[in-house]
């Protein structure tokens, strides 16, 4: 970046003009002592409404009824001032350090942000000792974190033995109370717990086995529970699970005291029940808790009774109409076979759980890693199901390189939501679950579209359709129909690619409208946010030695951060400042790049994130987002954008994908429009394929 005295005046003269309009008109700089220029850059304006929630924010109104931040600006009561640039150097262009979190702790959420080692952090701390700005400053890391979050290095960590390893609990009570919402409202605490076996090394057998949660109702941060570390999984999942049970069955029955705040912001005690909604596991993690017969087992289905067949060395489930399973059968263990180890999991004895209803399927594995990728690899004919006597659908090569260079071609119309982008086939092996479920809900349909046989098609469309309507809050009306889909994918899965090939996972496809009954959308009740954090956990351990210890020194070390425990999602923030345009009659400055909605960021400089659909009274439009910025006439924050104007179905069969929000669209209007924020209600991938034509897919999954 040039520094500002080598700009010509023009440029100077606009930037500060700028920078003024947005020091006036959208922050409070008075009350930032000794404070010139603001950095554009870095500017976040969020919109706080003062008024009614009833009132409806989308309504045109010549009064300001809102506090937009945003008002009319005139220009020529600054235009005397944009010549002075003197007073600004680039020593007053760093970030305002709020006085209520000193410096020495915004280092040290630095350095954990960053996962910056402590002795790195304390020679960096040297360093600024020298500085007289800094010559109080702590010179070792250990005692900034002790001074802002009470970790004392000198106490030994208070790790018990659960055999063959070591356990640590962090407790059930002090996640809820970091993390709940302060106006928590809701009479039960909800927990979504997750359990499941993380390596720590490839190249040796150290393992943590963590116990993690989250709150439903809430912004479901991760926290942990409980880690135990071995070079072997836990012996047994009772003693594993004792302290976790312990408090959990305590909270059921007894509540949790925490404090919360009524709209005036006062505070009250008030105990909540604490409910256990789901444990979240992936097949192996779940025999392991419940004790009962692993996947590979002839008994090996959590929700029905069916008994596996073994056809061309594999277990196989061709069988559909089966009793299901039910909480009573097993705390009697009616079915042997389905308990091996004669001893039931003490899981059974929480208050108000139903072992088997609270027990979702997780679809991360059984659906992204289990059904998507086996249908992948037959087509590829990978590993052991892509022998010629086995697998009867495995595709040409030359097809297999028309759906990679697909994939490649449509990386660049991913937007900023997914953490992946799309990889070749080549890679298949290497593919994460992030990456199969981003070849099920979106990228699938285009680059599979008439290149592999229409039946196998139209197959993986009702996986397709189903799980879009169980993956979101918005199809509920479209349920049973989802449920028949997958009832028919299961059946029609033997014709196409052999019955030896129906196996646990996609048996099990027929149970997810039981969970999607229970839970509703089932990313409420799904892994991914466990995985997620999984990698947090590994990033903690910085050497072989006393990994558990390290980690709760870590998390320890975390406590110095400021939590947000109040939900400000739903206010709009916007970033990236300009003065490019475009503008239209009746808009104005400041404009912004960038705008960032509940689970949605929108930028205008990135073709792939600057698609939404906007509903007005019922009718969408799909459009593409050209600027953010100022109604004159509406006196708010609106969007400069250009809609398609032909939106048709982009398929037909098993239903109409418009009913999903799924278009083949066309005729890109020249006319740039008004369009209210309030009025956005998803955002787009667009992507024009190698067969000349435009679709238009919703975002609607919730976790990268």
């Amino acid at each position: 970046m040039h520094r500002i005295n080598h700009l010509s005046k023009s440029t100077k003269r606009r930037r500060i003009l700028n920078e003024q309009i947005l020091n006036k008109h959208l922050i409070e700089i008075d009350s930032i002592p000794n404070r010139e220029k603001i950095n554009n850059d870095n500017i976040k304006v969020v919109i706080n409404s003062s008024v009614d929630p009833s009132t409806n924010v989308c309504e045109s109104s010549t009064t300001n009824e809102l506090n937009t931040a945003v008002i009319n600006i005139n220009h020529d009561t600054l235009e005397d001032k944009a010549d002075d640039c003197s007073n600004f150097s680039d020593s007053e262009s760093d970030e305002y350090i709020p006085q209520e979190q000193p410096l020495p702790s915004k280092l040290a959420n630095w350095a954990i942000n960053h996962n910056v080692p402590n002795n790195t952090f304390t020679d960096l701390l040297k360093i600024l000792k020298y500085h007289k700005c800094f010559n109080n400053f702590p010179t070792d890391a250990r005692t900034i974190y002790h001074n802002y979050s009470n970790v004392s290095y000198n106490q030994q960590i208070d790790v018990k033995t659960v055999p063959p390893g070591i356990y640590y609990h962090f407790g059930i009570s002090n996640g809820i109370k970091k993390y709940i919402d302060k106006y928590f409202s809701c009479d039960n605490i909800k927990l979504v717990i997750g359990v499941d076996g993380l390596p720590l090394t490839k190249s040796s057998s150290s393992t943590f086995w963590p116990i993690l949660g989250y709150i439903r109702q809430e912004s479901q941060i991760v926290f942990p529970i409980g880690i135990y570390w071995g070079n072997e999984k836990p012996s047994d999942s009772n003693i594993f699970l004792k302290d976790f049970l312990d408090e959990i069955n305590d909270l059921i029955l007894n509540g949790i005291s925490i404090e919360v705040f009524d709209k005036n912001n006062k505070s009250s005690i008030v105990i909540k029940k604490v409910i256990i909604d789901a444990f979240c596991c992936d097949s192996p993690a779940k025999a392991f808790l419940l004790k009962i017969k692993g996947h590979t087992g002839f008994y090996s289905c959590t929700k029905c009774t069916v008994e596996g067949t073994f056809l061309q060395r594999r277990v196989c489930f061709p069988n559909l109409n089966c009793t299901k399973r039910t909480h009573k059968d097993f705390v009697d263990q009616n079915n042997e076979q389905y308990h091996p180890f004669g001893n039931v999991s003490e899981i059974i004895n929480i208050p108000n759980f139903d072992i088997i209803e609270n027990f979702p399927l997780d679809y991360m594995h059984l659906v992204c890693l289990g059904v998507v990728k086996k249908m992948l690899m037959l087509w590829k004919g990978s590993g052991d199901i892509g022998r010629v006597n086995v697998n009867i659908q495995k595709m040409p090569l030359n097809v297999i390189k028309i759906i990679s260079t697909r994939l490649l071609l449509i990386k660049k119309d991913i937007p900023c939501d997914f953490g992946r982008k799309p990889r070749s086939l080549d890679e298949l092996a290497r593919w994460k679950a992030t990456e199969f479920r981003q070849f099920l809900l979106y990228t699938g349909i285009i680059v599979l579209h008439s290149i592999i046989p229409n039946e196998v098609y139209d197959h993986f469309l009702c996986l397709h359709v189903a799980m879009i309507i169980f993956l979101s809050p918005n199809y509920n009306n479209l349920s049973t129909f989802a449920n028949s889909l997958l009832t028919d994918f299961v059946n029609n899965f033997g014709s196409l690619y052999g019955v030896h090939f129906i196996s646990h996972n996609i048996h099990g496809l027929i149970h997810l409208y039981d969970d999607y009954k229970k839970f509703g959308c089932l990313d409420q009740v799904s892994c991914f946010k466990f995985e997620n954090y999984m990698s947090q956990l590994k990033k903690m351990v910085r050497k072989q030695d006393k990994p558990l210890q390290q980690v709760v020194r870590r998390y320890q070390e975390h406590s110095i951060q400021i939590v947000n425990n109040t939900n400000l999602n739903d206010q709009p923030i916007f970033e990236m400042s300009h003065i490019e345009g475009p503008l239209i009659d009746g808009t104005d400055s400041p404009q912004f790049k960038v705008l960032i909605l509940e689970k949605m960021k929108i930028k205008i400089h990135s073709d792939a994130d600057s698609y939404v659909g906007i509903n007005i009274n019922g009718a969408l439009y799909i459009i593409k987002i050209v600027n953010i910025c100022y109604s004159v006439h509406l006196k708010r924050a609106i969007v400069l954008g250009r809609k398609f104007e032909t939106l048709e179905n982009f398929f037909n069969h098993p239903l109409e994908s418009s009913k999903l929000g799924i278009y083949k669209v066309n005729g890109f209007s020249k006319v740039i429009s008004v369009w209210n924020i309030c009025e956005i209600t998803t955002k787009y991938i667009v992507s024009t394929t190698d067969q000349g034509f435009t679709v238009a897919i919703p975002i609607i999954h919730f976790e990268n």
